[in-house]
């Protein structure tokens, strides 16, 4: 690997909003007050254009391509005197282009105008006059009071107020933000909890000094000045539209920031224009023809310049009374030469024919919406969901990506935690056997067998096996007290809320994290149902806890909540039993935990330990449990502490976490939990897959580190060989610094900080990379770390940094810094990337990326809405790449080199046959090529997924490749002209007489069609019955074509030069001598070429053509998915590996060999062909290697 990018290079990363200075003045519920400010108002727009910028903005889109800036060229001098061709030929063509892009562009800017408004006239209430008013979301302004309804949306930022719940708290969903679907809990300020009815609201009459708007998701500050007393706001009182409420009547709040200066609108990114690498390779390739162009021309011009000469008076070169002669006059030479450049460039502009864009984009839309959208593999039954291309501009692209940049809770993971397994006093529970380890036994080639009863409860979120704890059995076991406190921890120690129906087949919890559901749900299944809750009690209805087949509700008394947060990674609750006794349960990271158990039980702990490990292993996630008595008095001094600091107006938090450390102490160990996010269906061997193809992948995503790292290990990104490199921001050091609260000070020393962990991980893989064999390397990098690594002066460190990497993890990053990571490899690497998310905070990176994916998922169809490509599931990339991409990227590649062949420098052809060459005479097999034509079958771009790197390295588009097909071209357009015309000069029709110019352009002209047509069959892996009818119908047509137009006569001269020519032609032998010998002749070349290159320079995919040659082609890929989930890559391989190996510089496949694969083959076993061409000169050849091999 050991890439490496200067760092002179320079790029950008995106829109990047620092916040402006100064501080932002509110006045709440006074819009009289807050007018003199000219706050933006609410209403948003996503289009890409209005109403004034469509058509100019639209044309330069238009005008970008090089080819479409080219025709139009040419299309204004085909309106001048000195054009020899008709400018509606030139015209018409380009205006149809133009009008059908721009009417796509307009219908596609539609859709998202559509949906702006419909966001835009949401209704929401505001407070005027003492009553809840509805008034569209557009309408709202800064200042104003609104009221939010259960399950509405947040219409902007809001400064939280009050809400319907007694201890002033409300519950959001934050999937459009950080793609979480969990519920978060928010806590307005007790000064504003009374706010909740109109008449109470309308007294309210504060003044917020906050921050200016800013990009941030999880940070904010501010004040709040009320009734003379300024009270500090963080993070915890503010509401963030896009967020859903939940779990709550209604809320009251004060609009902050409104419209385009929300934090989640300055998170987003304009919509981009995209073109793939391939069409921009391609404009300079039309760049480079059109130089040869111009090449030509000048030459001819200067010829002509020296050519006219009074001495041929018989040409009245000197007239300037006939039109067209006075560009010729002998006096003017230099008026000779520019008149006859651009006649010449009018005369040789079919070099780059509009009719072959126009038959590009029809191949790419019929990829689209025939194969892509219609591939029932890439089609989800569950969801009734197919593929959907979005856009036919891209399909080539998904042919040649590197790096997939992917969001992790609903792509990666069903977001669905399950309960899986437990340790309890040292004896693990649980006979489930997790995807993982399923994995890792495979790869040993041990076949692991789950053993599951069939009495086993099933539940979402409760995936446990094991008969001795389930229906009250866990009384037998051998440590029942520790049972019992197990359960009453999972049951008490949470912030779950239960709705609906208060039985155990009827209820639902709602949690701000689904682990936190799982382990109520286990609780549930053990016997210890939780059915309702009040702000000071918890019902649980036991089974089984005193006495085998008793039922009894329990209320315990919550005391305390000491919540859980990233520093603590911990929480407990202080409860009391109703016999009176204190109890703290705690749960929370085992680090955490083992630091505050009491002295002794080491044997429990040891045991326990290794049950972690051997949990997370597994790719769990796992938490330790504890508890601890609590006497009265203790109990009844640490509670004032604790009510003080929880009153108090600075440093609330550090001061809650002090006090609490005061109490989580001496904790006893009962035991640890481990829980299953449960991933997608086919993911780990989807990127095993892609990872095999060469494609690296990136997951970016807004959770905690821990969890991003679990999510890693189960998807098989990380395993435990790997050495990784782990950038946090959750340091003692970076800790203490912040504690003194100096934002300058904080922000240089973290930036410091991340520069020299940078350098020290960098420094380490150029260590590793000089003493091969060098390990696989994995990054993680937090969000507040990344943040300053994107500095300009450290993003190349971190470029270099993560390219060398085989992994790469982002953990709580912002929607905006998914696009930067992104375009840092984007334009940094300068490597095609693919983003794919199925939330609206994976907005941006989809658009930031060359290619965008949206997963239908669970977060609405924002992340669709902005894609290129829609799929249901992850594992539908492998087919959408691999098979599809590889697909078009060869077809397009293919189209564009054939198009070159048979072009004569000369215009020596009838109009109408220059005229419908590209649209009739060899239109349709170029079309069929791009649809039809396929190197490998499916399942064999499945079974070898190596053969996509050729897409990476873009081994069919390099201007090698390119110039080699021109210098083919070239020597073509010789024979057609050199060939017929000196032929020509011995050859005499049925009276006798030579032929003339005509005669001679109309049999060139038929030897055109044909090569052409032959050419396109030699060129394609795959012939159809598509590709004969096609190639054998435009033969025909022409003939077709000739005979009726040779046979009409009509006023126009042009038409008469070819009047019964093709009869006379007919007639002569010499016709279909030439007939035979020039297409022989303008392949023979080809012929060479084709066999030299497959022979002694093979690609990647030709080498598997010939191993699998006799196979039959699998176009309905009915078994296709067996052979990527259920083969492995040592299975998939096995033949292949043991082939001897010869390195080639030319390919990059795992057995690289000159083309010799099929007779060593043989000799091993491998069923493969055996052409007389190809074994005889082979084993002459390599006899040696065999011998060696044997």
């Amino acid at each position: 690997m050991n890439q490496h990018i200067p760092s002179s290079r320079n790029f950008r990363l995106g829109r990047v909003k620092p916040q402006a200075p100064g501080n932002r003045t509110i006045f709440c519920n006074d819009r009289q007050a807050n007018h003199v400010a000219r706050f933006k108002g609410n209403s948003i727009s996503t289009t890409k254009y209005n109403f004034f910028t469509f058509l100019p903005k639209g044309l330069f889109e238009q005008f970008r391509r090089v080819a479409n800036l080219y025709f139009l060229t040419i299309s204004i001098l085909s309106t001048t005197p000195i054009s020899p061709v008709s400018p509606i030929t030139n015209v018409l063509p380009l205006s149809m282009v133009l009008l059908l892009s721009l009417i796509k562009e307009a219908f596609e800017d539609w859709k998202r105008f559509q949906n702006d408004m419909a966001i835009n006239n949401n209704r929401v209430h505001v407070l005027q006059d003492k009553e809840w008013v509805s008034i569209p979301w557009k309408k709202l302004q800064v200042g104003d009071i609104v009221k939010v309804k259960q399950d509405g949306f947040i219409p902007a930022d809001l400064l939280f107020l009050a809400s319907t719940n007694v201890d002033g708290v409300c519950y959001i969903e934050t999937a459009n933000l950080d793609g979480e679907t969990n519920l978060k809990i928010r806590k307005a300020l007790e000064k504003t909890w009374d706010y909740v009815t109109p008449e109470k609201a309308s007294e309210f009459k504060g003044e917020i000094q906050c921050e200016q708007p800013n990009n941030s998701l999880y940070t904010f500050t501010g004040n709040l000045i009320i009734q003379d007393q300024t009270i500090p706001l963080s993070p915890n009182q503010l509401l963030l539209r896009g967020c859903s409420l939940r779990n709550t009547g209604h809320i009251v709040g004060v609009v902050i920031f409104t419209g385009h200066e929300t934090k989640v609108m300055m998170n987003a990114m304009n919509v981009p224009s995209k073109r793939s690498t391939l069409e921009r390779k391609l404009d300079k390739l039309i760049l480079t023809l059109f130089a040869t162009l111009f090449t030509m021309c000048f030459i001819g011009a200067v010829g002509s310049s020296i050519f006219v000469n009074t001495k041929y008076f018989y040409l009245h070169l000197d007239s300037t009374e006939e039109d067209g002669l006075a560009q010729f006059n002998p006096g003017n030479r230099i008026g000779v030469f520019l008149l006859t450049m651009f006649t010449l460039i009018t005369l040789y502009s079919t070099i780059i024919p509009i009719s072959l864009y126009v038959s590009i984009e029809m191949i790419k839309f019929i990829q689209s919406t025939k194969f892509i959208n219609n591939d029932l593999h890439m089609y989800h039954h569950e969801t009734n969901t197919p593929a959907l291309a979005r856009t036919s501009n891209l399909n080539e692209e998904l042919g040649q990506v590197e790096y997939i940049f992917s969001d992790k809770t609903g792509t990666l993971t069903r977001n669905l935690m399950e309960f899986f397994k437990c340790s309890i006093r040292g004896e693990v529970y649980g006979n489930g056997v997790t995807e993982i380890e399923k994995g890792i036994a495979e790869r040993r080639g041990i076949k692991l067998e789950e053993n599951i009863s069939p009495n086993a409860v099933r539940e979402r979120g409760f995936n446990f096996d094991d008969a001795r704890l389930m229906g009250g059995a866990w009384r037998n076991e051998p440590n029942p007290d520790s049972c019992k406190e197990f359960f009453r921890c999972l049951a008490i120690c949470h912030t779950v809320l239960p709705e609906g129906d208060e039985f155990p087949e009827k209820i639902r919890y709602q949690a701000a994290s689904p682990d936190e559901a799982a382990l109520v749900i286990a609780a549930k299944n053990f016997g210890f149902f939780f059915y309702r809750r009040t702000p000071t009690m918890i019902y649980v209805r036991e089974s089984h806890a005193e006495k085998m087949d008793i039922i009894q509700d329990v209320s315990y008394e919550i005391l305390n909540v000491l919540e859980f947060n990233s520093t603590r990674k911990r929480q407990s609750v202080v409860c009391r039993y109703p016999n009176g006794r204190l109890v703290l349960y705690c749960k929370g990271a085992d680090n955490v935990i083992y630091e505050r158990l009491v002295d002794g039980s080491n044997d429990i702990k040891t045991v326990t330990r290794e049950h972690l490990e051997q949990f997370g292993s597994a790719g769990l996630r796992t938490l330790c449990l504890a508890y601890k008595e609590l006497h009265p008095d203790v109990y009844e001094n640490w509670n004032k502490k604790f009510l003080h600091a929880k009153s108090s107006l600075s440093d609330r938090e550090k001061k809650l976490d002090e006090v609490a450390e005061l109490i989580e102490n001496d904790l006893i160990l009962i035991g640890s939990t481990a829980i299953e996010d449960k991933l997608q269906d086919g993911v780990p061997a989807c990127i095993d897959t892609l990872q095999r193809a060469g494609i690296k992948i990136w997951v970016l995503t807004g959770d905690k580190i821990e969890t991003a790292i679990n999510i890693a290990y189960a998807c098989n990104l990380i395993n435990n060989e790997m050495k990784q490199f782990i950038i946090s921001s959750e340091t003692d050091a970076i800790r203490e610094v912040e504690e003194r609260g100096d934002q300058v000070e904080i922000a240089r020393f973290i930036r410091e900080e991340v520069k020299k962990e940078l350098t020290k991980c960098l420094e380490e893989v150029r260590s590793y990379f000089s003493s091969p064999p060098a390990p696989n390397l994995a990054l993680v990098i937090d969000g507040k770390c990344l943040m300053y690594a994107l500095d300009p002066s450290l993003r190349v460190i971190l470029l270099n940094l993560s390219l060398n990497c085989h992994s790469v993890v982002c953990c709580r990053v912002s929607p905006l810094q998914k696009a930067q990571v992104t375009a840092l490899v984007k334009n940094g690497a300068r490597k095609i990337t693919l983003g794919i998310g199925d939330g609206a905070n994976d907005v941006s990176m989809i658009q930031a990326a060359h290619v965008g994916v949206g997963i239908s998922g669970m977060e609405g169809m924002q992340a669709v809405m902005a894609s290129d490509f829609a799929i249901a599931q992850f594992r539908y990339l492998v087919d959408l790449l691999l098979v599809h991409g590889r697909w078009s990227y060869l077809r397009i590649c293919q189209f564009w080199f054939n198009f070159q062949t048979g072009f004569s420098g000369q215009r020596f052809y009838d109009d109408w046959f220059q005229s419908l060459y590209n649209v009739i005479f060899t239109a349709l097999p170029v079309i069929m090529v791009g649809l039809y034509d396929k190197d490998v079958s499916a399942s064999l771009s499945m079974k070898y997924p190596e053969l996509y790197m050729e897409g990476i390295r873009n081994s069919f588009f390099k201007w090698r490749v390119v110039a080699i097909r021109a210098f083919l071209s070239v020597y073509q357009s010789l024979v057609f002209f050199y060939f017929v015309s000196s032929s020509n000069l011995s050859a005499k029709n049925s009276e006798g007489k030579i032929f003339g110019l005509w005669d001679v352009s109309t049999m060139a002209f038929t030897c055109v069609v044909i090569t052409v047509n032959f050419r396109l069959l030699m060129n394609s892996n795959s012939i159809t019955r598509w590709h004969y009818i096609s190639v054998g119908g435009s033969i025909l047509g022409w003939f077709i074509f000739v005979f009726i137009y040779s046979w009409i006569r009509t006023r126009y001269d042009r038409q008469e030069n070819v009047y019964f020519v093709i009869y006379v032609l007919m007639s002569t032998p010499y016709f279909y001598i030439m007939l035979i010998l020039v297409p022989i002749a303008a392949l023979f070349c080809d012929f060479v070429y084709l066999g030299v290159q497959r022979w002694f320079f093979p690609y990647d995919y030709q080498i598997i053509q010939e191993l699998h040659r006799h196979e039959n082609d699998d176009s309905g890929r009915a078994q296709r998915l067996e052979i990527w989930n259920q083969s492995q890559p040592e299975e998939t391989t096995l033949e292949i590996s043991e082939l001897p190996r010869a390195i080639s510089k030319n390919t990059g496949f795992a057995f690289d060999s000159p083309g010799y694969e099929s007779f060593f083959a043989t000799q091993l076993g491998v069923h493969t062909s055996q052409n007389a061409w190809d074994v005889a000169k082979r084993a002459s050849v390599r006899s040696q290697d065999i011998e060696q091999k044997e």
